[in-house]
């Protein structure tokens, strides 16, 4: 069995997109390294808005 996680990766606000792109990966290594693993990552249409990384860990019934 799985379990989700949704997080947002790219939370506030910054002033540029290379900033976004830098903190949505250190918000990817941290979750790796509780034993997440990255399924997606939901990028807005509009550019403007949230990234969204869909993550899940293996779970033992």
């Amino acid at each position: 069995m799985r379990e989700y996680k949704l997080v947002y990766l790219n939370k506030g606000f910054s002033s540029s997109r290379e900033k976004d792109i830098e903190k949505a990966e250190r918000l990817i290594n941290e979750m790796a390294d509780q034993g997440w693993i990255l399924q997606q990552v939901a990028t807005p249409d509009d550019g403007v808005g949230a990234m969204v990384g869909v993550f899940y860990k293996e779970r033992k019934l």
